[in-house]
């Protein structure tokens, strides 16, 4: 969306407001806006946006568990949890699949940085499943992370 002075007299100011919605984005982007005037030394100007944007809480490596293949190497996975913004308690952990997966959390940096390790109990059915992770952060009050298993693959 932009905004912007309509008319601007010969060698005077203006002003151009351009506004995006990254809700919903996250890494690198690169967004562009043309200015178009009656300027015959400049008739358009090209503005550039670039960043990467973070999310206020960040899930790494990944905001999904995936256990696959045989049983050997799928009984744990660790993700982390971590934030460079406001810092934040994980209230409550709640678990969709208690006879399938376990979990332990813990604390790297108080209200900074949280380590979360899945174990897979059940290493012979396929079945998904969900961890939430309930927390006092204004932006974030949960983290959902979905969790599959697929011991075909």
């Amino acid at each position: 969306m932009a905004y912007f002075d309509r008319a601007i007299s010969p060698g005077g100011e203006g002003r151009i407001l351009v506004t995006i919605d990254l809700k919903g984005y996250h890494g690198s982007f690169w967004k562009s806006a043309t200015v178009i005037s009656n300027d015959p030394q400049a008739p358009s100007l090209t503005l550039n946006l670039k960043g990467k944007i973070r999310p206020v809480i960040e899930i790494l490596p990944s905001p999904i568990i995936q256990f696959n293949g045989s049983e050997e190497g799928q009984t744990e996975k660790i993700i982390s949890l971590i934030t460079n913004s406001q810092a934040f308690q994980i209230l409550r952990i709640e678990n969709t699949a208690k006879e399938r997966v376990d979990y332990h959390l813990e604390t790297v940096v108080p209200g900074r940085h949280y380590r979360l390790k899945i174990t897979n109990r059940q290493k012979t059915e396929r079945y998904s499943a969900m961890i939430r992770c309930l927390t006092d952060h204004p932006q974030r009050r949960e983290i959902a992370i979905p969790i599959y298993n697929n011991p075909e693959n």
